[in-house]
């Protein structure tokens, strides 16, 4: 698993498995469950101690700046740290893991699991640094003058807006704005029940049927939704 794939932990679980859909078995039979099989073969590798620490055993004097915590900004960390290179990693949010942390519920990603690959990250020699906003916070052109490279990793956070009559009425919220509150609020970052969006006993309408939309449906029928 790991020869193709630094968190199979993370995809085994969330990933929506078109690889099954495609299984030639599902032409006459039913597909092989790669998705189940991913996560199960992953569980018992954390459970048995086989998944440690990968230190590099030589340092190769370069430093690399990435910039975004999400899934491709640690496999990438993961990736050149163990190559031997020095890498800072940068997060503007006050908690690691980006969409994994605050766009992906609980109950599809328990957030344990991102601390205990951190954790091995750590230990491999990667640098977190939070709070960070690059080109707030920090000059980007300082990343380039201190590093030897610069990875772009961050998430793409624009929404696609629907402009349709009504559109500017209240109780209308992008799904990552509704998703990122209730993670927040659940994780207890501070101030977050300010901005905490409920869905209890409302009437909910979803638009879009991918994954987010889904995990918006989960979420509404935990706050208790009249109807979703």
């Amino acid at each position: 698993l790991h020869s193709t794939n630094n968190f199979p932990e993370f995809t085994g679980r969330v990933c929506p498995a078109p690889c099954e859909a495609a299984c030639t078995l599902n032409i006459n039979d039913v597909p092989v469950t790669i998705k189940t099989i991913e996560c199960a073969i992953v569980d018992n590798g954390w459970k048995q101690g086989w998944i440690q620490p990968q230190p590099p055993p030589h340092r190769s004097g370069r430093r690399v700046a990435i910039v975004g915590s999400g899934p491709a900004g640690l496999a990438c960390a993961q990736q050149l740290a163990r190559a031997g290179h020095e890498v800072s990693l940068f997060e503007k949010q006050d908690r690691l893991g980006g969409l994994l942390r605050y766009g992906i519920p609980d109950f599809k990603l328990s957030k344990t699991l991102i601390d205990r690959r951190l954790a091995q990250m750590r230990a491999e020699g990667v640098e977190f640094h939070v709070n960070t906003h690059i080109g707030l916070d920090i000059p980007a052109k300082k990343l380039l003058d201190e590093f030897d490279a610069l990875v772009l990793a961050g998430g793409s956070e624009q929404p696609r807006d629907l402009q349709v009559p009504g559109r500017e009425l209240e109780g209308i919220y992008f799904a990552m704005d509704f998703l990122r509150a209730n993670n927040k609020w659940l994780q207890e970052v501070p101030g977050a029940e300010a901005q905490w969006i409920s869905a209890e006993g409302k009437d909910v309408i979803v638009i879009g049927g991918g994954d987010t939309g889904s995990a918006c449906i989960g979420t509404s029928t935990r706050h208790g939704a009249k109807s979703v």
